[in-house]
């Protein structure tokens, strides 16, 4: 009976293997709201690959925590590796590696081999010819400088990739971020003054390649590896921003990224992605992208004051069971007005009522986020927040993952109500998905295995229960309905690359599928002999 499962199963398994390309089916087009961008150039399926790119530059992102910066395995800047220790020797856990000197510039690396790296060398060559002394404990302070440094190295080492460098983006200066202004001017002093490159980078180019840096770079998440890595992409540095995106990207193990159609396209479609989180509230949003890429959405989704029916910035109406929404949610000073009574908010109250329950949340998770606590806070913050607020998101999220995956909570420690509370909570966030991130998606996926382990957790209890007194074809509907959610995830998930957490999530999705045809054909099998 579960033959065609099992063929559907392997036939799906077989799909996945390195991303390889065909002729491309996308053109870059330009027009005066988003400049240059990616367009289709022909119908396009769900889950097809637009293109594959490969950067053009990588390096330590600023935020990012001490890691070597030519493997970014962290490192513990406080303690030395000991010079009897060998490369082959040195520990291969996932906590932080004692670092070494490079033996040129003295900057700290993890290993001999990462020193003698090409990765290494832009930075390297400079600061060797500076003859600046580096301090290893002030480097995690540098990184601004690693990247900057790698572009300008490709000017004179690599002409086409310092052309394809110079055809992204540029800031326009008047208009930058203050804080990222200032960190440009800072950056461009360090190279052109401290590390004396003034003579062969003046400070215009350097100042440049700052802000084209962040207008333009991604941040690649590596899974084997805590610290963060911003990269630069000819391609993908061009897709435009949506917050309802038509593409899926990946980061692939080599740190290069896969864009995939999400749900389809035709011919003379734009290819967009979502420069930021999509279940952050508009003003959120929009505050990253005029911080981070220098420029303000009006994309649709950021145009609806119910964000399509989402509800993420709603907050509850002080008179009425309705909820505030912004008048106009393009203008961040504007009116927020009751969808109920049509009560007016008091003026900064939606800014209020989201700093003080971000404050909330920071506070339970410095004390470790429980069940229990997960709990309480949606219970408090529901007579403020809509349901459906991106607060509110975030706690549910968190309590998703923790019921059923911590210690005194696996699946089959769960009560029939934390059963019940975890299966609505995992459709909740399937139907967010459905408004914001149609077709393919990390977030769908993701809802959609854990409602399969809620409803195979029925099943299963089903089966042992006699209490329950379910006939073996009633358990048999439960347990069959749960492999379809499985089989969907897979179809979500089965794009993201092995390393990453959804790429490890879809893994264990499929080793599931072989023990759910085991269990779905002993059911069968008592059934037949009943």
């Amino acid at each position: 009976m579960f033959a065609a499962m099992k063929s559907a199963m392997d036939d799906l398994a077989n799909d996945i293997g390195d991303v390889s390309v065909g002729e491309p089916c996308y053109r870059i087009g330009q027009s005066t709201e988003v400049g240059r961008h990616i367009v289709a150039t022909k119908k396009i399926e769900k889950g097809e690959v637009v293109f594959k790119d490969v950067p053009i530059v990588t390096g330590p992102s600023r935020e990012s925590e001490p890691c070597c910066v030519a493997c970014y395995k962290p490192i513990d800047l406080e303690t030395a590796r000991p010079d009897t220790q060998s490369d082959s020797q040195m520990e291969t856990d996932s906590g932080p590696s004692p670092h070494i000197l490079c033996p040129r510039c003295k900057w700290p690396l993890c290993s001999s081999e990462c020193a003698n790296s090409d990765t290494h060398k832009p930075e390297c060559s400079y600061l060797f010819k500076s003859g600046c002394n580096i301090n290893a404990a002030d480097t995690d302070s540098l990184y601004d400088v690693i990247t900057v440094l790698r572009c300008l190295y490709l000017k004179d080492n690599n002409l086409r990739a310092w052309a394809d460098l110079l055809t992204l983006q540029e800031a326009n200066p008047k208009e930058l971020n203050p804080e990222l202004a200032d960190r440009a001017k800072k950056v461009t002093g360090l190279i052109c003054g401290t590390f004396k490159l003034g003579e062969e980078f003046c400070k215009e180019l350097v100042f440049d390649i700052c802000t084209r840096l962040d207008v333009n770079s991604f941040e690649i998440p590596l899974g084997r590896t805590s610290a963060t890595v911003q990269g630069i992409f000819t391609v993908a540095c061009m897709v435009e921003h949506n917050c309802i995106p038509t593409g899926h990207r990946c980061f692939n193990s080599d740190m290069s990224i896969t864009v995939r159609s999400a749900y389809g396209a035709e011919e003379g479609d734009a290819v967009s992605i979502c420069y930021t989180d999509s279940l952050w509230p508009t003003a959120a949003r929009r505050e990253n992208l005029i911080y981070s890429k220098d420029f303000l959405c009006t994309c649709d989704r950021c145009q609806d004051e119910t964000e399509n029916e989402t509800f993420m910035s709603a907050i509850r109406c002080i008179k009425c069971p309705g909820y505030f929404l912004a008048e106009n949610p393009l203008d961040c000073e504007g009116k927020w007005t009751c969808n109920g009574c049509g009560t007016n908010a008091p003026p900064g109250y939606s800014e209020m009522a989201y700093s003080k329950v971000a404050g909330a949340i920071a506070k339970i998770e410095e004390e470790g986020l429980t069940p229990e606590s997960c709990e309480k806070f949606i219970k408090s913050y529901s007579k403020v927040l809509h349901a459906n607020h991106a607060h509110m998101l975030d706690v549910k999220f968190s309590l998703l993952n923790l019921l059923g995956h911590s210690e005194g909570f696996a699946m089959s420690q769960l009560s029939e109500a934390q059963l019940l509370l975890k299966d609505s909570l995992a459709r909740t966030f399937l139907e967010i998905a459905s408004k914001i991130l149609p077709g393919i998606s990390r977030l769908k996926g993701t809802a959609l295995f854990e409602l399969y382990l809620c409803m195979q957790q029925r099943g299963i209890r089903a089966f042992h229960s006699p209490i329950l007194n379910l006939s073996p074809p009633e358990i048999l509907a439960i347990l069959k309905n749960a492999y379809e959610h499985l089989l969907e995830c897979i179809e979500c998930l089965q794009y993201e690359p092995s390393h990453q957490p959804e790429g490890l999530l879809c893994a264990r999705a499929r080793n599931e599928q072989m023990q759910m045809i085991m269990l779905m054909n002993t059911v069968q099998a008592k059934d037949a002999q009943i």
